[in-house]
């Protein structure tokens, strides 16, 4: 029997709808985003690692990857550091409070609903061009938008 959690576990996690959305912002306004690091999100369901995403973002030098397949990470060019990397473990809820504003990532970090390693910095920076972006507004409004749905769905029946 295998620990692999199964694609319909997968389909209802938070990560599996909030991350494609982040990759739609990002593609819409790539210059919020032009900083060099890797993020890998190792995202957990009561402490079960259920499925990781990857960001990489390279500057100017090519666009952003959001993606759940790991992305191979170019080499530096010879005047550049290597691309800095920060891994972030973080349960599927907590993402989602995280994503909507109601959890700040020093406040994750101290409480241990977000573990990092790596590039503690690289974090930060992502948590202010996400505010930047309004990203906690608009995935307030984006779950609206789908709660919405769901009851005109409901509704029908």
């Amino acid at each position: 029997m295998s620990n692999k959690p199964s694609p319909k576990a997968i389909a209802r996690l938070n990560a599996t709808t909030l991350f494609p959305e982040i990759r739609k912002e990002i593609e819409a306004n790539p210059s919020l985003f032009a900083i060099r690091g890797f993020f890998i999100f190792n995202i957990t369901k009561r402490g079960v690692p259920m499925t990781e995403w990857y960001l990489l973002f390279q500057g100017f030098d090519a666009p952003a990857i959001v993606s759940p397949k790991r992305p191979e990470i170019p080499k530096a060019k010879r005047d550049q550091e290597p691309i800095p990397v920060a891994i972030l473990q973080v349960e599927d809820a907590d993402l989602l409070n995280f994503m909507s504003g109601g959890l700040t990532g020093p406040r994750g970090i101290v409480s241990g609903k977000i573990k990092i390693a790596g590039a503690i910095e690289l974090a930060e920076q992502l948590e202010q061009m996400f505010k930047k972006a309004k990203g906690p507004e608009k995935t307030l409004a984006y779950l609206e938008e789908k709660r919405g749905r769901s009851e005109r769905a409901r509704a029908r029946l």
